[in-house]
């Protein structure tokens, strides 16, 4: 019995330990399974939020190409927009494929009328001709321009997210599920607005294309107000040459006016001086016989008056000859007789004929040559004639006692000679006139001094017909100083 209690006692045991053993293991695995449902949840936790941070990536990714795509674009139009100054040009640039390329099947640009205020397209695509007459009409009629001009950044409008009824009533008229718009400024005023739109629930507009519009509307802005520019500058261009051509033909008119009363002046003079010289002569050449005595008897009074008459003859004679000879060599009638001079003869010539004016006036002549060569090719009567008219003004015009200079020296292929004098000058005023025909300057001393005015035009006339240049320098009360070059071949 004993022995049974004892095998009954050890099964109990053995059952007890059993279930102990059991019970423990359901614990540990109730435990662990619980442990590993906790690292699931973690795991499943971990996995959403990857697979948000994902989605969330790819979506960045995918606006992140969508910007640099849209950029790319941009630069792309933003090139071919700098080359183009033509409006129409330009907006045939904003093709179909270019508005894929930023993300959307429709566009509008549509710019102020100027003189009626009106909306009109100046470009679309994805809309018919009738849909835009259709949105020309009712974006004018319900005054939208005004509300699009003056957004100061790009409005976007998606159908799922809240918006204003007028936004609502735009999707409508624009027939679009989205769209944004920009306004287009040009030299600071908004004269248009471009418009970008999807009609699909998934093409929604964002942030991201609020940006690449804002630029396409700055690059247009500023290629209307270049095309302005041009066109004003071309127009003004064009008038500047209108006008230029219209006055070149009225100089052109003028100068052959001027050149055809030239030829009758010369003509003028040229009969005249030769009528007056006939009887010029004859009165010289009676005076003359008559101053002899021939004829009869000359009283004193009446040879002083006899020698009044010659010596005025001889000036008329003498003005008669310039006369003559300025309108010989303008028609061209007077040939330079050129050939190789000595300057020294030349010079010792007119000295000669000039010395008498100098000891009257007691004048100090110098001559200051620094020429390394005594040959010049020229006209030696015309050349002594032209310096005897230059040395006779520079004695008159000098106060006694006073200097004349005489320059010599080469210039390059050219002999310049300079005459200075130390007399009163010339006036501001008249220098413009210096070298006009019968000119002669208003103060008191010249008015003293008798003369025609036709000196210096007529040296004017021998250096240029020499191929020279002729000029002056002055300054009242101090002096004058006449220069002219003459070619030495």
């Amino acid at each position: 019995m004993d022995i049974y209690i004892i095998i009954l006692a050890l099964i109990i045991g053995i059952l007890y330990i059993l279930y102990y053993f059991e019970r423990t293991r359901r614990v540990e695995s109730e435990k662990s399974n619980k442990k590993l449902q906790d690292i699931i949840n973690q795991l499943d936790s971990q996995a959403k939020i990857i697979i948000k941070t994902d989605l969330a990536l790819n979506k960045v990714q995918e606006e992140l190409d969508r910007k640099i795509t849209g950029l790319y674009t941009l630069h792309e139009l933003g090139k071919k927009v700098n080359s183009t100054f033509n409006i129409e040009n330009l907006f045939g640039l904003i093709n179909q494929p270019f508005v894929f390329k930023l993300g959307f099947s429709k566009l509008l640009v549509m710019l102020k009328d100027e003189s009626s205020g009106m909306l009109a397209t100046k470009s679309s695509i994805g809309y018919s001709d009738a849909e835009i007459k259709t949105i020309e009409t009712e974006l004018n009629k319900r005054k939208f321009v005004t509300s699009l001009f003056k957004k100061s950044k790009p409005m976007l409008v998606n159908r799922d997210t809240e918006n204003i009824d007028q936004e609502y009533s735009l999707l409508d008229i624009l027939n679009t599920e989205s769209f944004i718009t920009a306004p287009i400024v040009a030299r600071d005023e908004p004269v248009g607005f471009i418009l970008m739109g999807n009609t699909s629930l998934y093409g929604k507009v964002i942030e991201g294309d609020a940006e690449l519009l804002s630029i396409l509307a700055s690059q247009i802005g500023t290629a209307i107000e270049n095309t302005k520019l041009y066109t004003e500058l071309f127009g003004s261009h064009k008038e500047l040459e209108r006008r230029v051509a219209e006055r070149t033909q009225e100089l052109e008119q003028l100068n052959e006016e001027l050149k055809r009363l030239n030829k009758m002046k010369t003509d003028f003079i040229s009969a005249v001086s030769h009528e007056l010289r006939t009887p010029l002569t004859s009165i010289k050449g009676y005076a003359s016989i008559l101053m002899t005595g021939k004829l009869g008897n000359v009283l004193p009074a009446q040879k002083e008056r006899l020698e009044k008459i010659d010596k005025h003859s001889n000036s008329l004679v003498h003005l008669i000859n310039n006369l003559l000879d300025i309108a010989r060599i303008e028609s061209g009638k007077v040939q330079m007789e050129m050939r190789d001079i000595s300057i020294k003869e030349m010079l010792d010539s007119v000295i000669d004929i000039i010395t008498p004016q100098v000891k009257e006036k007691s004048i100090s002549l110098k001559i200051n040559s620094k020429i390394k060569f005594d040959k010049i090719k020229a006209d030696p009567n015309q050349i002594e004639r032209a310096l005897l008219n230059l040395l006779s003004n520079a004695i008159k015009f000098t106060p006694e006692k006073n200097t004349v200079t005489i320059d010599i020296e080469e210039k390059n292929d050219y002999v310049q000679f300079s005459i200075e004098d130390t007399g009163i000058g010339i006036p501001p005023q008249d220098i413009q006139k210096v070298f006009q025909e019968f000119f002669r300057a208003d103060n008191a001393l010249d008015q003293k001094i008798k003369g025609s005015g036709l000196g210096l035009s007529l040296v004017k006339k021998i250096i240029e017909a020499h191929k020279g240049k002729i000029w002056f320098s002055s300054e009242l009360d101090k002096g004058t100083k006449f220069t002219f070059t003459l070619p030495k071949y």
